[in-house]
Formats: structure tokens, sequence, C-alpha cells
């Protein structure tokens, strides 16, 4: 019998995994029509294969090289989807001993205020409508494509609005969504609609935590305009990252506050078990 050296193959390894990831390819149906690229198709589909348990947490993942047999797609599709997903922390790279499906995050973070400015100000009983400067898909900028984990090949959307309250406008935002997770948003009619709630009718997509910072801000003259505050109105400046159930980045913006339409609150508490 010929004797092979090296790693052992992996249908051999992981016999288990490999019978699922021939499944799925056999499942997978790649569109090189769809507006979608091929590597985010791919990476799509597998991320729903792990899930809904199909591909199962710390089970190895085949070489690049399995992968395209698999799914009959070039190394660079493989390779695009592969650090896509390995980005967004769905998948573990670990040198000399392969790629692994990661295990599910555990979260110790609670919300305790509504992480959408639309929802936040209409829970209070506010008028709340937008005006939607511009609307559209492009390659990522370097801080975007951090964030979400994309390649330069990939996408996000982008959303530049100014929400009103009461007929006041109190925030401009640039909002950033990755493109893979939001396909065909741009197309659809979004004026005076909760981006976080029309993600989650339209995708299923639910954010669970977010992270902000404030710093202080003058308004550039385009930036004054669209407020209707003059050039020399201090403002406030709110960087945002909101995350997912998986720990995965779902929108990025940067925000311009107007605190004299409406004051920030925060209400902080002191755990009991917390010595002073």
């Amino acid at each position: 019998m010929l004797k092979t050296r090296g790693r052992p193959r992996y249908d051999q390894e992981d016999a288990e995994a490999a019978e699922a990831f021939r499944d799925i390819g056999a499942k997978i149906q790649l569109n090189r029509d769809n507006v979608a690229p091929l590597w985010v198709q791919l990476r799509n589909q597998i991320e729903e294969a792990i899930n809904t348990g199909v591909l199962a947490a710390n089970s190895r993942i085949p070489s690049e090289q399995a992968l395209c047999d698999f799914f009959g797609v070039s190394r660079p599709v493989v390779r695009a989807a592969i650090g896509s997903l390995s980005n967004g922390g769905r998948v573990i790279k670990m040198p000399r001993k392969g790629m692994f499906v990661a295990a599910p995050r555990e979260h110790v973070d609670f919300m305790t205020s509504n992480l959408s400015v639309f929802g936040d100000l209409t829970a209070k009983g506010h008028v709340v409508s937008t005006r939607t400067f511009e609307f559209y898909r492009c390659p990522p900028s370097e801080k975007e494509s951090s964030v979400f984990g994309i390649p330069e090949t990939g996408s996000v959307v982008r959303i530049g609005r100014v929400y009103m309250t009461d007929g006041a406008p109190i925030t401009l935002t640039h909002i950033s969504l990755p493109g893979h997770k939001v396909p065909g948003l741009e197309t659809i009619n979004i004026e005076n609609q909760s981006v976080f709630q029309t993600i989650r009718e339209r995708y299923g997509l639910t954010v669970l935590r977010a992270e902000r910072w404030f710093t202080a801000a003058m308004p550039t003259l385009e930036e004054a305009e669209r407020m209707g505050v003059a050039p020399t109105t201090p403002l406030i400046s709110i960087e945002s990252i909101a995350y997912d159930a998986d720990g995965a980045a779902l929108e990025y913006y940067q925000a311009l506050y107007n605190s004299s339409v409406a004051r920030i609150h925060m209400s902080i508490e002191q755990s009991s078990a917390t010595n002073a």
C-alpha cells in the first residue's frame, strides 16, 4: 500500500464535517448573474450553515483548494469568503492546524436604552421624519473594511440622512452597512423609516448592542445648512458601531447631534455587589 506523508486528508481527519460540507456544497446555488459577487453568495450561505448548526462549532473547515472543489469556484472567491467569515469571528484560522468554525460567543452586555435614534424618539411620543441626501452601494473605505471585516472587493451601503423631531433637525447621520448582509437594500424606499426596523423586517437582522464615542465638534458649512444651524453652533459628534447577536458589526455610523433640540440622557446603575 502506498503511504502518503504530511497532513491527513480532510475527509479522513474530520469525516463528519467533510460530509456536511459536501451536503451544503450540493445545495449551494451560486448565480453569476446575481448582483451579489460570488464570494458574497458563498460567504452568506456558509454563514447560514453555521447559524443553523449544519456546520457544528469547532468542526474543521476544508482547505481552500478543497472548498474550491466542493463549491466549484476559484481560489480568490473562496479566499474572500473565508477571509470575511474569519474577520467577522465566524471562522478561526489556526497556524499549522487549519480553519475551524468558531464557537458561539457568550454575551454579558445588556441593552439599557433604545439603540435607534428613530425608535427612541418615536417611543417618547415625538413625530420623527427623515431627509435622505445619499443612499448608494460602493466599495468600503479602509475604516469600513476594518469595522465589518470585509475585503476591498466587498461593498457597503451608505445612507446619509437628517433626522427631524417635530420638524426640527436633531441629527445628521452617515450610516454604513455591510453590503453582503443587505443585498438590494439601496433599491427600496426607506424615507421616514427606521433603518434598524427595515433591516430586521427585510433581512432578519437584529442589533443586540452598540458602542458609542462622543466628542465636541463644529459643523462644516454644508453640515450646518443641512442641520439648519449657524456654522458656529457647537454640536456633539457621535461615532457608533452596532453589533448583532453573533457579535459581528452590523452598522457603523458617524453623526452630528444638536443637543439644543433634545438633551442626551444616560442612566447609570451601580451593581449592589460593587464596593465603593
